[in-house]
């Protein structure tokens, strides 16, 4: 079996053929928000969000006044554009109607919330966001269950319009500073801390049901292999990515921690009608102070990074 690709690996940008420079580049800046980065005369330009050289490529080398591929044909069905979180995909939604942009259409995957539509050039492009990965629909097996039910649009406009402000960071694509590095070594502290109480709890409920466990390295393997405790997982999983991300040889931005902070914070929202984690937090803040105690601790370290 061939060796999988290394899982940091991403689709860095899209590079599209396109009839009129002008009007592309008047599409992705005003109906989407992008911003020029490099212009070649009428042939070329390359366009990003938050300073990357470039997210997206428009030329007419071998496109000027030409037209849309055929229905039929192969080719590019669309690109995909991933927001960070339901409030800016509400806030893209409101720029496109401001823009006179009409919906293809708009899906709840499961996974995900889409808008569908299309540039001046017939090209298909998907704006989205990701669902925590513990908020993913699952089959019985495990497996993923992504699904096309129809999504409220008003719903998704009110997210923008209850959304704070974000802090904007002035360099997202520089290095991160050794202040957000030293606020992120605190944060893993404090989760690691979380982690321990809930382990705790769910040790105790586990024993209650099956019985004493009889050494720390046990507990260890029914962590790693009990489904009992793989909920833990995704908590354990984010404080690895911190590790990777403060290391001092790490060429991680100030952007990445601030994406760090908002995945923290999608992960700790308790919820009594939720799955996976956010269900089994819930409960264990029902149960337990020292997990209200060491959620609050990290809540408080959250806001002094805001």
């Amino acid at each position: 079996m061939a060796k999988p690709i290394d899982p940091r690996t991403e689709i860095g940008h899209v590079h599209l053929k396109v009839s009129d420079l002008d009007r592309a580049v008047a599409f992705y800046t005003t109906a989407l928000g992008f911003e020029v980065t490099q212009r070649m005369g009428n042939s070329a330009a390359f366009l990003s969000a938050g300073g990357y050289h470039h997210h997206i490529g428009l030329n007419t080398w071998d496109s000027q006044h030409g037209s849309a591929p055929p229905a039929g044909t192969t080719g590019l069905y669309h690109f995909a554009i991933r927001y960070p979180d339901r409030a800016s995909l509400g806030e893209a939604l409101r720029r496109l109607r401001e823009a006179r942009v009409s919906l293809d259409g708009a899906s709840d995957h499961g996974v995900s919330e889409a808008l569908y539509l299309r540039d001046p050039d017939g090209n298909g492009i998907e704006l989205y966001w990701d669902r925590a990965r513990s908020e993913w629909p699952r089959e019985a097996d495990g497996t993923l269950r992504m699904m096309s039910e129809r999504l409220d649009l008003n719903a998704l406009l009110a997210a923008a319009d209850s959304a704070i402000e974000p802090q904007r960071l002035s360099a997202p694509y520089a290095v991160m500073t050794e202040q957000n590095r030293a606020r992120l070594r605190e944060l893993r502290a404090k989760l690691l801390q979380l982690h321990k109480v809930l382990l705790d709890d769910a040790r105790a409920a586990y024993e209650m049901d099956r019985g004493r466990v009889p050494s720390n390295a046990s507990l260890l393997q029914l962590v790693i292999n009990d489904p009992w405790f793989a909920w833990l997982h995704s908590l354990s999983e984010l404080v690895v990515r911190i590790d990777e991300t403060i290391d001092t040889d790490s060429p991680a931005t100030d952007a990445d921690a601030a994406a760090l902070i908002n995945e923290v914070e999608k992960l700790l929202t308790a919820s009594e009608n939720g799955e996976g984690f956010h269900r089994r937090y819930y409960d264990a803040l029902q149960r337990q102070p020292a997990v209200v105690m060491a959620h609050a601790d990290v809540r408080r370290v959250i806001k002094s990074m805001r």
